[in-house]
């Protein structure tokens, strides 16, 4: 049997690295004239024409978008058990999919780590180079990573941001005013009596999330006798259990807890349980993103929503029709609307 024509073949006989050969395939910009026409001439000669590759020398689009997911300072081989994709990247994924599906395109997902730094940069350029995309979907904390956004920039690739929380206009950014929608879940939680309150704080690294604390601060700082009780979480269910234990442990354990998303919030509402809690009747509780796990637990937690499915489906269309941004200005900012949902989990204060 013939074996099948590679890439490593096309680099000999042009006598060109292997590197230059996928930037050609995937119609890098960078590529010199002369080293172009050296790679297709030996694919001629080597008979290399596969659909793709034929599609992406006659400038077609890619027909692909990618998306990339990952954890500040996460290893791709950490044995940590709370090593995985986030909740919220599943509703990322579904809008990707209900935009690529409408056009025809296809989804391709990468998970890099913004921790490792030169590790993380070689994984990425290899699967930029390897696949031809029209565009990157970026999610915190990669959204506010530097050398990302630089390594996307330096091929003119086309990408968006979610919710991202620093250098708002840099690409395409979709994202809702996280300092308003917590200031009003801190207002809500005033307003059922609550004084004593604790905050259940998201990872550093997502840059967005840090408002939630502030609009929280804001709107307790207003009355008067009404405190709040900060703890570093990290997103994840675990530490939404282990923080919410911590909190209901202090001689005198808030009436309610805001925890600044939804996964962590159902960790607390489990770690109320543990210690025979009733929510709202002891404890009330609000999350924030508006994911699955608020609306199916119970009792259903309050939460501020999120449109993420629709926010990542306005993403995916806009990268597939080339509209990701204004050239003159260097990108653009769609802020969406938010909803804070009331559930059974927020109740008056106890007494």
């Amino acid at each position: 049997m013939k074996r099948s024509v590679t890439i490593v073949d096309i680099a000999k006989r042009a006598g060109v690295s292997f590197k230059t050969v996928s930037r050609v395939l995937n119609g890098a910009p960078t590529v010199a004239e002369e080293l172009r026409r050296k790679v297709e001439a030996a694919m001629r000669e080597l008979d290399y024409k596969p659909n793709r590759a034929a599609r992406l020398l006659r400038g077609g689009k890619a027909q692909a978008l990618g998306f990339i997911v990952g954890a500040q300072g996460e290893r791709r081989d950490s044995p940590d058990i709370d090593r995985r994709m986030p909740s919220y990247a599943a509703d990322v994924i579904l809008g990707l999919l209900q935009a690529c599906r409408t056009a025809e395109n296809h989804l391709v997902i990468e998970s890099v780590s913004a921790g490792d730094a030169g590790e993380a940069q070689a994984i990425l350029e290899r699967f930029l180079d390897l696949v031809k995309l029209d565009g990157i979907v970026l999610v915190p904390p990669l959204c506010d990573t530097d050398w990302i956004l630089d390594v996307l920039e330096s091929r003119d690739l086309p990408f968006a941001r979610i919710n991202p929380g620093l250098q708002l206009g840099r690409g395409l950014c979709l994202v809702i005013d996280n300092r308003r929608a917590a200031r009003e879940v801190g207002e809500a939680i005033l307003s059922f009596g609550h004084r004593r309150i604790g905050f259940i704080d998201g990872p550093d690294a997502h840059a967005a999330q840090r408002d939630r604390k502030t609009g929280l601060l804001e709107a307790v700082a207003e009355v008067p006798g009404a405190t709040v009780e900060v703890r570093q979480g990290n997103f994840l269910f675990t530490s939404g259990l282990e923080r919410g234990r911590e909190l209901l442990d202090l001689a005198d354990p808030p009436t309610a807890i805001f925890a600044a998303n939804d996964e962590m919030a159902a960790g607390v509402l489990a770690a109320a349980i543990d210690r025979g809690l009733s929510v709202p009747a002891e404890l009330s509780l609000v999350g924030f993103g508006g994911l699955a796990i608020a609306q199916h637990s119970w009792p259903r937690i309050t939460t501020v929503s999120q449109p993420t499915i629709e926010i990542a489906r306005i993403a995916g269309q806009r990268l597939i029709e080339g509209r990701a941004g204004d050239a003159e200005k260097g990108g653009q900012v769609i802020t969406v609307p938010y909803d804070l949902t009331l559930r059974q989990s927020l109740g008056p204060v106890p007494g």
